[in-house]
């Protein structure tokens, strides 16, 4: 097949390609002991050099399957990269998944080794042992005790990688050289919203060719420093990890999500992935502080935000400078209000890439303006994963961007997207019945997302088509259109719109609790919301949400509009089983769980 790009087949190319620019050069930053601490490229290559030698030191070969379940850190990376040198099929999981999750995937995908980040994720698999029937070893990053021989420290593995090296037949890169296109690169379970996940089959090629195909489409800038915080078991934060590689970027791995923020400012990032949800709940903690100070800065707040959306709309999105009046407007709004947002990313970030799910117009202008420039893109694990993205010189808030080069989009007739191109998977691991289903046999891949190509070619994506509702009168309602509407109040977090074959539209609600703690303490006299569950009992709340819908929702067909909600008394959780690994929704859980306070609101 004929590509506009001359690829590079698979990762050992993509790594060597990258040492080109400097061995010397950092790669990975981390925290240890309060003090930031690095590995060179060369110093990533030994060791993954290493690693990949004391895996075969264990019996593992070509073709063999190696989980990994660990938080972001540089031995997550390197093993990865081991495991693409070698041959081997890496298996990655969340290291929030809990011990029955861990159990299918091991036993799913056969795996023979698990390498796992502490005691903590250690004591998820060990009693899982006499259940995982292909697995023989355990690896544990941080040096921990245990008396079991099937349990070795990731410094032991270093250690037998050493002396394998010495007496091996052959390098590592003549292992490397043996790599075949088609060969499986990695197993990716999806986390799914209903039923067991999928084992997403990728390839080397299909992995390869998505990094490359993403820096033709983005153009991002070679040697600068990337953040690192969503799971490196998500997809989108995995191939942002290989593609920084790449560009020869040094990558800072966050110390947990709790200290994004303090881990911003330290280190000054240039480009992070970030997902929607990062942003609306700084955005929203802004417009809460504003909202409480003084009359005279909500005023200057509000003035600045709309000379923003003006520059933005007018220059921004198109990288052009303002000019005149605008640009003397602009001036004074980023010194008055919008240098002050940027200091929060650290002052010198270029662009915060943003995935995974639906990002709100506002929120990427308001940032925009701010001098962070968000570029929202869209993509599955399916297709390695990126396939639309916004680009620096042309963003267009509310769509998810261009395809990327020698990706092909299709339209049916139902507005479902199909998609085509080298960074399509090879299908789903011992499951070719879903395939077919999937794949059609012109290589469409469906993607089950409901959505249309504008006039210059940005992809707007409305729902996924299993999600529409198709009320009791005929009417066609996408949820994610409607839940939107209501999270776009800095009052609600998550909401569940439902409505099928039923007259009207209700919702399910969880409210921001620290919002509201915030608006409580401002009353007269003072509220005091201790839980969620205080939430869901309280007037006061349930009116001002009510006022919030009737608000948001006025661009809304009347169709479309909420009649009643209910308020959750606690926030969806992956370990509550509301949200997935990746914190998507599953609906039918949620209406699961809240199935007599839904048909409550259908007694009227």
């Amino acid at each position: 097949m004929h590509y506009s790009i001359h690829y590079l087949r698979n990762l050992p190319d993509i790594f060597a390609d990258a040492c080109l620019g400097g061995r010397n050069r950092e790669l990975y930053h981390y925290k240890k002991d309060g003090i930031w601490k690095s590995i060179s490229y060369q110093e990533a290559y030994e060791a993954f050099e290493k690693l990949g030698f004391g895996l075969r030191a264990l019996g593992m070969r070509e073709h063999d399957k190696i989980a990994i379940l660990s938080e972001n850190r540089p031995e997550w990376c390197l093993t990865d990269w081991a495991c693409a040198h070698f041959n081997m099929i890496s298996v990655p999981i969340y290291q929030t998944s809990v011990p029955r999750q861990i159990e299918f995937i091991l036993n799913h995908a056969e795996c023979r080794v698990i390498i796992v980040s502490n005691k903590e994720q250690a004591l998820k698999v060990i009693p899982l042992k006499s259940n995982l029937k292909f697995l023989e070893y355990l690896i544990v990053m941080d040096e921990e005790s245990f008396d079991d021989a099937w349990i070795l420290p990731f410094r032991e593995l270093m250690e037998k990688g050493e002396a394998e090296k010495k007496q091996s037949p052959q390098s590592m890169q003549e292992i490397a050289s043996l790599i075949r296109d088609e060969d499986i690169w990695s197993i990716v379970y999806t986390s799914g919203t209903s039923g067991e996940p999928k084992g997403v089959m990728l390839s080397h090629f299909n992995i390869a060719a998505n990094i490359q195909q993403t820096q033709e489409h983005e153009k991002i800038q070679h040697n600068k420093r990337w953040l690192s915080f969503l799971p490196l078991s998500h997809s989108f934060e995995r191939a942002a990890s290989l593609f920084t590689v790449w560009i020869g970027a040094e990558i800072y791995f966050a110390e947990s999500i709790s200290k994004v923020i303090e881990n911003l400012k330290e280190v000054k990032p240039n480009y992070m992935t970030t997902v929607p949800r990062l942003l609306d709940k700084i955005y929203s903690v802004v417009q809460e502080q504003v909202s409480q100070g003084p009359a005279a800065k909500q005023k200057i707040f509000q003035w600045a935000e709309k000379i923003g959306e003006e520059v933005v709309g007018k220059y921004l999105s198109r990288n052009r400078a303002p000019i005149g009046v605008a640009a003397a407007k602009y001036a004074l709004a980023k010194k008055l209000v919008f240098n002050k947002i940027s200091a929060v990313f650290g002052g010198s970030m270029i662009s915060c890439i943003s995935g995974g799910a639906p990002l709100s117009a506002k929120v990427g202008a308001f940032f925009t303006a701010a001098g962070v420039r968000v570029l929202e893109g869209y993509g599955l694990t399916e297709m390695s994963p990126i396939t639309h993205a916004n680009q620096h010189d042309f963003i267009k808030f509310g769509t998810v961007g261009k395809a990327l080069p020698d990706i092909d989009t299709r339209i049916l007739e139902d507005g479902e997207i199909l998609l085509r191109g080298p960074n399509c998977m090879l299908g789903y691991y011992k499951n070719p019945e879903e395939t077919a289903q999937t794949i059609d046999r012109d290589g469409w891949f469906h993607t089950g997302d409901i959505g249309y190509v504008d006039e210059e070619g940005f992809l707007k994506i409305t729902d996924r088509k299993k999600d529409i509702i198709v009320t009791s009168g005929g009417k066609n309602v996408a949820p994610a259109a409607v839940e939107r509407a209501i999270t776009a109040s800095k009052y609600i977090e998550q909401a569940v719109v439902i409505g099928d074959r039923r007259k009207y539209l209700v919702v399910i609600l969880v409210p921001l609790l620290e919002t509201f703690q915030e608006w409580g303490r401002h009353r007269q006299p003072p509220l005091e919301f201790r839980s969620y569950a205080d939430l869901s009992t309280s007037p006061e709340v349930e009116k001002l949400i009510r006022d919030e819908l009737a608000l948001n929702q006025q661009d809304l067909a009347r169709y479309e509009q909420i009649k009643y909600f209910f308020i959750a008394p606690r926030p969806f959780t992956i370990e509550g089983g509301e949200l997935t690994p990746s914190l998507k929704v599953k609906r039918r859980k949620v209406m699961e769980m809240y199935h007599d306070e839904i048909e409550a609101m259908y007694q009227d």
